[in-house]
């Protein structure tokens, strides 16, 4: 003999049918759009089997308040994850404003020359001889200039600027230098620093391609002027 259906299980269908549209037109009344609208639906219908599960237990007035609940909450994380990635966004712009600020206070303590070196050396870690390639210089010359910016960084917290006005090599370059310092660490990739060697360690010398370092530029040698 087959059973008969359970009339709790009809009254539940019923039920459940008769809110549902109503339940999706002030789902999509909240939601910007159709898809948005369809999750709150879904979201809503879940919240409500969890916190009252028979669904003959079930009304529209009832379904409606979960579903502004739900949608509150949901305006809420995503305002509160908009706000993070503006924040995070601030801070990396914050980061740049002081490398900026950084370098521009370098190069009135070493030449553009040492600055350059420096920056190829203990930021982006390319080798002596490398550096010493590209810049058309020696081994040695390239670690005397390296030493002299190094000393020049640990004594400028005490001291005034060091470098008087004709010392400053290309002085007419120093801030697109600067400018360019910046977006080399922001990309990660030094090739538009290595465009400036030319202008300024000689006229008409082609730099050479260095090899692409795939680590990130060293934060700790710029901090150390910091």
């Amino acid at each position: 003999m087959c059973a008969r259906p359970s009339t709790n299980r009809n009254e539940e269908d019923i039920i459940v049918h008769t809110v549902y549209p109503q339940l999706s037109h002030y789902c999509f009344f909240l939601s910007p759009n159709k898809w948005d609208g369809e999750e709150l639906v879904q979201e809503s219908l879940k919240k409500a089997l969890i916190s009252y599960g028979d669904p003959s237990s079930w009304n529209v007035t009832l379904l409606k308040k979960i579903a502004y609940h739900v949608w509150i909450d949901t305006k809420r994380r995503k305002t509160a994850e908009t706000e993070h990635v503006v924040k995070e966004k601030s801070e990396q712009e914050s980061h740049y404003e002081e490398i900026e600020a950084l370098v521009t206070k370098l190069l009135s303590f070493m030449t553009v020359k040492q600055c350059m070196v420096f920056l190829l050396k203990d930021v982006f870690q390319y080798q002596i001889n490398e550096i010493a390639e590209n810049c058309g210089m020696s081994d040695t010359a390239v670690k005397a200039m390296l030493n002299r910016a190094r000393k020049q960084i640990q004594n400028m917290k005490e001291e005034e600027a060091l470098v008087s006005a004709d010392e400053i090599a290309y002085e007419n370059t120093a801030e697109s230098f600067v400018q360019v310092v910046v977006y080399v660490i922001k990309a990660n990739d030094p090739a538009k620093l290595m465009e400036l060697i030319p202008g300024i360690f000689m006229s008409g010398y082609p730099a050479h391609k260095l090899r692409h370092q795939t680590h990130r530029p060293s934060s700790c040698a710029l901090s150390l002027a910091a």
